[in-house]
């Protein structure tokens, strides 16, 4: 990404209710507190001032010095204007690269989106950072007779750094984002990452680094300071106390996250147990559920990779997905050996990548309709136009969205279409019914022998009654009161298998008591938000255009909290870029969701390249700075 492609921008971050209560004050007389979306820790020893994070107050005087925890663009945006100034800049070396040089991350980023699995946060720094010095583990910064010590504290980021310094006979700590309020976290989804000890990707990491967080935290209650000023929220003064809580919350939750984990069927004993020492410590106690029955496939299911081949007594063939290549190859070995006469329809369960790479090579190959639900339909036909975990870069044409409980007779089967947001929010399952034989319901991806697909935060898995898991028990649940015995099919698993009710009961009772869990654990007036980085995103996410052009766009909310709110938003801009037309505020109803469009004109003179609009966000108790973005890629 060229230099000149870097706009001026601001994003969005967060404030929540325990900050607003917060005040400024004098907590020494040299040490300022001033609070806002990102708190301000000001210094001041004769004509010298140093600052953490930053200072929120608008024209704010200069400092000579701004200490920063971690990279993270969503906080680094109060130091902008003092960086601006003239102060000198003091970052994690480890993360140093991320201030100088944002434009070469969101370069890599671009070149992996569709298909990113690693799960790291896209709240990058735009506008290059001037860094005076780069700190690590045992570094100290002198600043006019006091010396701040750097401890590596890694959690909330990989790199991030904490600050420790005697200020008038107090001892303070400045830990960023490691720790919020009396015992919380701002938020899960940005701990999600690899777990090497485990052999396990970004994608499967489920709060993994929560392990280096609670030794942070340790880290921090040995060295025993008497207050800790956080990047956001509140000054903690009982300092030992809120870390203990914190961690048995984090303990406490990931205890029971294990005890329904689907990866206990996929990764085995050992490394669900290395995971556990992780998080729990050494030989901790956990409890995995039991496998539920399960077994062979019937005679008209086949089974290739991630596709399921519906073979219906006249030949004809039915298919589930289609990632690869070679599921096309077996079908049509399937076809040659005389086993498949035809292929008549494809329906997809879910977007990811594994799921939906060919499949319109396949509806191509096989002259055949692609069916999904209504609410993926617009992911699969444009892919492009979300940012979501696992996806792929091949658009799917002509997707046919059947609403949820829609049935069609398919030879001798009735098909059920039904929209299940198990492991992702846009993902449906097809309950499939043949005179005489097992029912099968095939959910994609959302249940495993041992439990449920939800390692994945950012997937959206969200946790309102009638979203999410939750909805998918509210099914299971309705069809069992319904129908015969049925089987559940994922397509990573090679049985079809079943719950008992006491079984079915375990998995929705302890996810229960996981909403109330992270109730605890987040700041936020509904869990939700604490689990869904994308309550207030673009659409589309990424859109190509040529200079002169107008771009439609839509700015959506989804209101996780209990009450109505006003929202708003404001776009922020690269130069050349103006808008033209659109709401920017609404009044939603508690768990309501809705968009307001709006129009970007790109002046004809703007040059190739990539460029980022973003938006603040802003409700009561809630002020968000750098935290949605969109890409526009102009081409020539």
């Amino acid at each position: 990404m060229s230099s000149h492609t870097l706009p001026r921008i601001l994003v969005v971050a967060i404030l929540l209710s325990a900050t607003q209560f917060s005040r400024a004050e004098r907590l020494s007389p040299s040490l300022e507190f001033h609070p806002g979306a990102i708190n301000g820790a000001i210094v001041t020893k004769g004509e010298k001032r140093l600052a953490v994070y930053g200072d929120p107050r608008a024209h704010t005087r200069t400092v000579d010095t701004v200490l920063a925890t971690h990279h993270r663009r969503d906080v680094v945006w109060v130091a902008r204007e003092l960086v601006d100034a003239g102060a000198k800049l003091v970052v994690p070396e480890k993360e140093r690269k991320y201030f100088e040089e944002p434009g070469k991350q969101w370069e890599d980023f671009i070149k992996i989106r569709l298909k990113d699995a690693a799960q790291q946060t896209t709240k990058m720094i735009r506008r290059p950072f001037p860094v005076s010095r780069g700190v690590t583990e045992g570094d100290t910064v002198s600043f006019s007779g006091i010396d701040i010590k750097v401890f590596d504290t890694p959690g909330f980021t990989r790199d991030a750094v904490s600050y420790l310094a005697k200020i008038d006979g107090k001892k303070v700590a400045f830990t960023g984002d490691l720790i919020y309020g009396d015992g919380k976290i701002f938020d899960l989804y940005s701990f999600q990452d690899r777990i090497p000890a485990a052999k396990i990707g970004g994608y499967h990491g489920y709060g993994s680094r929560l392990a280096e967080l609670i030794v942070s935290l340790e880290r921090i209650a040995e060295l025993n300071p008497d207050l800790i000023i956080p990047a956001r929220g509140p000054v903690i003064r009982d300092v030992q106390g809120s870390i203990k809580r914190l961690i048995g919350r984090i303990k406490a939750m990931y205890r029971n996250y294990l005890s329904t984990n689907a990866l206990y069927w996929y990764f085995k004993e050992d490394r669900m147990k290395a995971c556990a020492d992780r998080i729990l410590g050494e030989g901790a106690n956990y409890s995995l559920m039991p496998y539920s029955h399960h077994e062979d496939l019937p005679e008209w299911v086949i089974n290739t990779g991630t596709t399921r081949v519906i073979v219906s007594e006249s030949g004809a063939a039915f298919l589930l997905d289609c990632g690869s290549e070679r599921y096309i190859d077996f079908v049509k070995g399937l076809m040659k050996d005389g086993v498949v006469t035809k292929v008549e329809g494809l329906f997809v369960t879910h977007y990811h990548g594994d799921h939906t790479h060919y499949v319109q090579r396949a509806a191509e190959e096989f002259k055949c309709p692609v069916y999904s639900t209504v609410e993926y339909e617009d992911i699969l036909e444009k892919p492009g136009a979300y940012h979501m975990p696992a996806g792929t870069p091949f658009a799917i044409k002509e997707v046919i969205g059947k609403k949820d409980g829609a049935v069609m007779k398919w030879h001798e089967y009735t098909l059920t279409f039904r929209f299940f947001p198990g492991q992702t929010l846009y993902h449906g399952a097809l309950f499939v019914e043949k005179p005489g034989s097992k029912k099968i319901f095939f959910v994609g991806d959302a249940f495993t022998p041992s439990g449920m697909d939800d390692y994945c935060v950012l997937n959206r898995n969200l946790m309102h009654d009638d979203t999410g898991y939750f909805r998918c028990f509210n099914i299971i649940r309705e069809m069992q009161g319904s129908k015969d015995r049925f089987y559940l099919m994922n397509e990573h698993v090679p049985y079809i298998f079943s719950y008992t009710d006491g079984q079915l009961n375990f998995l929705e009772d302890s996810y229960k008591r996981r909403r109330y869990m992270l109730s605890d654990l987040v700041p936020w007036d509904n869990a939700n938000y604490g689990i869904d980085e994308q309550w207030a995103w673009f659409y589309p996410y990424g859109v190509e255009t040529k200079g002169g052009k107008r771009i439609p766009f839509k700015f959506r909310f989804y209101n996780h909290s209990p009450k109505a709110r006003d929202f708003s938003f404001k776009l922020n801009l690269p130069e050349g870029f103006k808008l033209i037309r659109g709401k920017q505020k609404v009044n939603l109803k508690g768990g309501g969701k809705t968009e307001l469009p709006f129009v970007v004109e790109v002046a004809g003179n703007v040059k190739p390249g990539n460029y980022i609009i973003t938006s603040d966000v802003s409700s009561k108790d809630i002020d968000l700075r750098e935290w949605s973005e969109a890409i526009v890629t102009v081409t020539e």
